[in-house]
């Protein structure tokens, strides 16, 4: 762990100094902030800085901790001056005095406070799958319970065909759900795997027997199963831009809302053949509605001589009796889980009204 830990710092400590965007400050920042528990990396940020996942390039190495990307409930973060450049640093105080933490303190990592906040994302990150028609096709199945019911519930013990990997113990069973389609290319773009249940292995065999835990809906034959990937599970979200993003779109989000809000899940049209990466910022950008020219309709109505209406086409952009509005900015959202051709977001702020088909683009 502690390894781990040495790297991530080494990591955001050497993509911080390529970071190209300028960090502002906000004109209402405070001196210092007293961390409190519920705090993320992203909510402190924001109260200093514009745009708050620029926060790398003015964090600063306090060498009188192990690490200072561990911040803690009850830590100070103070904006102080060096050598004439702002910087955040935990532990001290506004007038530049560090603040002492006694070892006795005895927190662990574990007790830091995180990037994002972590239960909005949670479920998705064992439990999220996007897969391919023969993913599907070819995945273990339920073929019964032994409550000999169609339905299986908590605690029911399932039997499951075509078990590949003997070793692994812990399952999470999907149902096949709802099918995304690139919206400009009408490319499949994979298939939404609902998740159901989690269980673990007690016999294998032909079929393997499993324990439901952690039901969410009734398990039921024809469902499938994969191995559960722990190894989504990031302690660390380093925020940062794409190198190069041609955009994409929302089209979908979990929770079945219409209006798109503050931390809920979306996805997009990006994933890891477009270089989508978790960490990854985008903006988001409400569509711009295309609407009716009602002037421009009236005057071509009125135009009774070619030359009035050529002086007319050359006097505007738009010569059509529509016009689309231009997008506007709407919110933000970080990538937190990638497939291969679409990726999950977490909207972070909301500053309109957010929609499926609304735009994502380079971070603004």
């Amino acid at each position: 762990m502690k390894k781990f830990t040495i790297g991530i710092l080494s990591t955001l400590l050497s993509l911080a100094s390529f970071l190209s965007s300028a960090a502002e400050l906000r004109q209402d920042h405070p001196e210092f902030h007293v961390v409190q528990p519920g705090d993320t990396l992203w909510d402190i940020s924001e109260k200093f800085l514009k745009t708050p996942w620029l926060w790398p390039e003015i964090w600063h190495v306090n060498n009188q901790v192990d690490n200072p990307h561990l911040i803690f409930p009850g830590d100070i973060i103070a904006l102080v001056y060096i050598n004439g450049q702002p910087r955040l640093t935990k532990n001290m105080t506004p007038d530049g005095t560090i603040k002492l933490r006694p070892r006795a303190r005895g927190l662990t990592a574990d007790s830091a406070i995180s990037t994002l906040p972590l239960d909005a994302i949670m479920p998705f990150l064992t439990s999220a799958q996007v897969v391919s028609e023969s993913e599907i096709d070819d995945s273990p199945y339920v073929v019964g319970s032994d409550s000999n019911r169609l339905l299986a519930a908590e605690n029911n013990r399932v039997y499951v065909r075509g078990i590949i990997d003997p070793a692994a113990q812990k399952y999470t069973f999907f149902r096949k759900g709802d099918t995304y389609v690139d919206p400009t290319t009408g490319e499949l773009l994979g298939i939404e795997a609902i998740h159901i249940a989690e269980g673990l292995k007690e016999q294998s065999g032909d079929p393997s027997v499993f324990r439901l835990k952690k039901s969410v809906q009734e398990l039921r034959q024809g469902d499938r199963a994969w191995p559960t990937n722990d190894e989504q599970l990031r302690p660390v979200y380093f925020p940062h831009s794409p190198k190069a993003f041609d955009g994409g779109q929302i089209i979908s989000v979990y929770g079945g809302v219409d209006q798109i809000g503050q931390y809920d899940v979306v996805v997009i049209n990006r994933g890891e053949r477009e270089s989508m990466e978790v960490g990854h910022v985008l903006s988001i950008y409400q569509k711009g509605d295309t609407i009716v020219d009602k002037i421009a309709t009236q005057r071509r109505a009125d135009s009774d001589s070619v030359g009035a209406m050529e002086k007319f086409k050359d006097a505007i952009t738009n010569t059509k009796e529509t016009v689309t509005l231009p997008d506007e900015l709407a919110g933000r959202l970080m990538i937190f889980r990638t497939f291969e051709k679409v990726s999950l977001g977490l909207v972070l702020k909301a500053e309109k009204t957010i929609h499926v088909l609304d735009k994502v683009k380079m971070p603004y």
